[in-house]
């Protein structure tokens, strides 16, 4: 069990649970919070969004471990007067809040399902001055799946409520120390999902392993170094998926959640560094990457919906070894280096030795992913295309990044190719680069038919195969097509 302290609402609760409790199922059975609801449990649906700080997140995928020490707000505390208190009117009666309000009166709520998550996702956006743009509004509530009322009252709700916003981010404040819960009584056994009188079966529990969170890591290594089978986590995002989806749990799980030494983006020379336990979020606010890295960038915008890309982090990327991963097709085409550390020192391994099968990476047991290393290359172009079902929450059925230098061609062309990669992800067991399709490419200048020359070879070259997402042919000559546009984009016409 483990002591888990946190502002929920603006009041200091304490749980004792085990640490890899979902969030989820700590506010709504051991806190009395039913107004987060569960919808998909794997991240998919953002029914059960809540804000941890100042950020949405879908707390089916947080272990309750990983909010010690932070703020919880959920739909309850919407009608707060900045986290201080219930909204009141003039004779002390309650109020709802003007995003409340808004969702009430424009008939952005129907059945109600998905409504408390499509509140804290607007919240989150407005917490942060979101405006009454459509396409920010949509981008913010992509994580969030409603059936019934659809996107346009919802977007109508947001818009209004940003414009007349009285929607506040509550202060972020350690709890104090040794205060209990006060939440309200947790509902009724029949109603937290046992039994019923008709004999239904009580839902089951997902698997809690015993989690250690470490401070530092020099912890971390001693931990890892002292015997025993443990499994890495960062956000946890891909961990809690597998066991809602019945896999079997880990002996033992590391948390690094609190580890800042492996947090951060920063330059070395020739060099950009990002900490293993960079969010994609933080990807996209960083003007370091958005400079350098552009393409790498557009790749985190891609990975889930604004719920997940505050959890998920690069390492996580590289350690699940998805083929799907949407980051590593661009980091392989930037030649990058993923830094590993343990308590037998720290090595280096290029992005295409790193992956070494289907879900295997060259990670010993007994490592932690560090940091990725991108080398930085004067002139270097990188384009990157996911091909998915939808916008948001995608797995990828296709990804490919192009990497390239412009200059002066062999042939006496004025400006050639060099320094070519193209990189695929879902495609293989493992990300690759198209050797067939790169030699067509290099050295070359880019017309159209270079281009097509290059979409057929990789046509050539590629053996997917079929699965529930896709078929081998789809994405082969969906690959190629994405290479030729890709090129295309890229010479400007």
């Amino acid at each position: 069990m483990t002591v888990v302290r946190f502002l929920l609402n603006g009041e200091p609760v304490e749980v004792d649970v085990p640490g890899m409790r979902r969030l989820l199922d700590v506010l709504r059975e051991d806190l009395g919070m039913t107004g987060t609801k569960e919808g998909c449990g794997e991240g998919e649906c953002g029914a059960c969004t809540v804000i941890v700080d100042s950020g949405p997140v879908v707390s089916c995928l947080v272990p309750v471990c990983q909010v010690d020490g932070h703020t919880v707000r959920t739909v309850e505390g919407l009608a707060q007067a900045d986290g201080s208190g219930p909204l009141v009117d003039d004779a002390g009666r309650p109020m709802l809040a003007p995003l409340q309000r808004a969702f009430l009166e424009l008939g952005a709520a129907q059945c109600g399902i998905c409504t408390p998550g499509m509140l804290m996702a607007a919240a989150a956006y407005l917490d942060v001055g979101g405006g009454p743009d459509e396409a920010a509004i949509r981008t913010a509530i992509a994580g969030n799946l409603c059936r019934c009322t659809g996107y346009t009252k919802i977007v109508e709700a947001i818009a209004a409520a940003a414009v007349g916003r009285h929607v506040g981010a509550s202060e972020a404040a350690a709890p104090a120390p040794g205060r209990r819960a006060t939440a309200p009584s947790p509902p009724p056994a029949a109603e937290a999902g046992a039994a019923s009188a008709e004999g239904a079966a009580a839902p089951t529990a997902l698997a809690e392993p015993p989690v250690a969170s470490p401070r530092t890591l020099a912890e971390a290594y001693d931990l890892l170094g002292g015997g025993g089978t443990w499994r890495p986590v960062a956000g946890a995002t891909d961990l809690l998926v597998e066991l809602d989806a019945g896999g079997e749990p880990p002996e033992q799980v590391l948390d690094l959640w609190r580890l800042r030494e492996l947090r951060g983006i920063s330059l070395e020379p020739r060099t950009l560094v990002i900490g293993a336990l960079t969010t994609y979020s933080e990807l996209q606010r960083s003007s370091l990457a958005t400079e350098i890295v552009p393409a790498l960038v557009e790749a985190a915008a891609t990975v889930g919906a604004v719920q997940i890309q505050h959890r998920g982090t690069i390492g996580g990327n590289l350690a699940t070894a998805s083929p799907a991963g949407d980051m590593l097709p661009v980091l392989l085409a930037l030649d990058a280096e993923v830094v590993l550390g343990g308590p037998r020192g720290e090595r280096v391994v290029p992005m295409g030795d790193f992956h070494v099968g289907y879900r295997r990476t060259a990670r010993e047991p007994d490592e932690l992913i560090l940091r990725v290393r991108v080398p930085i290359v004067p002139g270097r172009e990188v384009r990157f295309r996911k091909v998915g079902t939808r916008k948001a929450q995608a797995i990828s059925k296709v990804s490919v990044a192009l990497a390239w230098r412009a200059g002066p061609g062999d042939d006496g062309a004025e400006v050639a190719w060099h320094g070519v990669r193209v990189a695929l992800g879902s495609v293989a067991p493992v990300p690759i680069r198209a050797a067939a399709a790169e030699a067509v490419l290099e050295g070359s200048a880019p017309s159209a038919a270079v281009a097509e020359r290059a979409a057929l070879a990789l046509a050539d070259e590629l053996a997917p195969i079929d699965d529930v997402r896709s078929t081998a042919g789809y994405r082969r000559t969906t690959a190629a097509r994405v290479l030729h546009r890709l090129i295309r984009d890229a010479a400007g016409w």
